[in-house]
């Protein structure tokens, strides 16, 4: 299968994901909603690992674990906690802006080259930022509010980046998954507990089948991601998962119809975002 393909999967599923962590936080919490996902992928992960045993790299591990550190913890909670506070469609739409990050970080610590596409694309995609930050659940969107997914898809980008180094050392893809998801396992609850925050963990039965659910989408989209990004330039990988905002805006519709408003500007946006998908990977 082409590395696109794996990347598309990868876009539905954190599409999905977005709208099943949306339902969850009606009964529990961003923190509640990492620990969980990252208990429930780091399980299903494991598992494969019976299946296909890797070899090791201690140097390769160390880059899987700054990746999972990146997208696991801070990506992760960034992007709960947008959801929470601007919806699904805003927040994805906001957080797809990450290729725009992953083209900047792959030229200048991958020496990945710059394309008339990937610029085009990435002008589109501060385009659509752009005009979906005047819609969404709430019509005056709070500017600090806004600068949450933005913070989230910089970590994610990020973490793309650091995740590339470690595959280019090691080609194993679902020990990269393993690690990063096992590194957001440990990790968080260590630094909510030194932070003062385990008040914040709040777990109800009402949320846990959303929780399960999002763990599982959350591991498809991770191997997906894993293989795109071993076989595929980061720029071109990241991109084309930017795609998920126009799947968080479908789903959103048909699954989220009591909660969530979208304006015309929204759906606008958010195609702009996938129509820079489409120049930075097919142009």
């Amino acid at each position: 299968m082409r590395y696109e393909y794996y990347a598309l999967i990868a876009a539905f599923s954190f599409g999905l994901n977005a709208v099943l962590i949306r339902k969850a936080m009606r009964h529990t919490t961003p923190a509640t909603a990492t620990v969980s996902v990252a208990a429930v992928q780091t399980l299903i992960l494991s598992s494969l690992l019976v299946f296909d045993r890797p070899t090791f790299n201690w140097e390769a591990v160390g880059y899987f674990i700054a990746a999972g550190f990146f997208a696991a913890i801070m990506g992760r909670t960034f992007n709960y906690l947008s959801i929470e506070k601007l919806g699904v469609p805003v927040s994805t739409s906001l957080v797809g802006t990450n290729p725009l990050w992953a083209m900047i970080l792959g030229v200048v610590f991958l020496g990945e080259a710059i394309t008339f596409s990937t610029i085009s694309g990435s002008i589109l995609v501060v385009a659509g930022v752009a005009l979906i930050s005047g819609g969404g659940k709430n019509s005056n969107l709070n500017l600090r509010d806004m600068g949450i997914p933005i913070v989230s898809a910089f970590f994610y980008a990020a973490s793309t980046a650091v995740r590339k180094v470690g595959l280019n050392i090691l080609p194993e893809s679902i020990l990269g998954a393993v690690v990063g998801a096992m590194t957001g396992l440990i990790a968080y609850p260590i630094l909510m507990k030194l932070m003062g925050r385990t008040n914040e963990f709040k777990f109800t039965k009402e949320s846990v089948p959303f929780l399960i659910a999002g763990g599982i989408t959350t591991s498809v989209a991770w191997i997906s991601m894993f293989m795109a990004t071993q076989q595929g330039t980061i720029s071109v990988v990241s991109a084309i998962i930017g795609a998920n905002p126009l799947f968080g805006l479908v789903l959103s519709v048909v699954l989220l119809k009591d909660t969530e408003r979208i304006t015309p500007q929204v759906i606008i946006g958010c195609l702009t975002i996938v129509a820079a998908v489409i120049v930075i990977t097919l142009v």
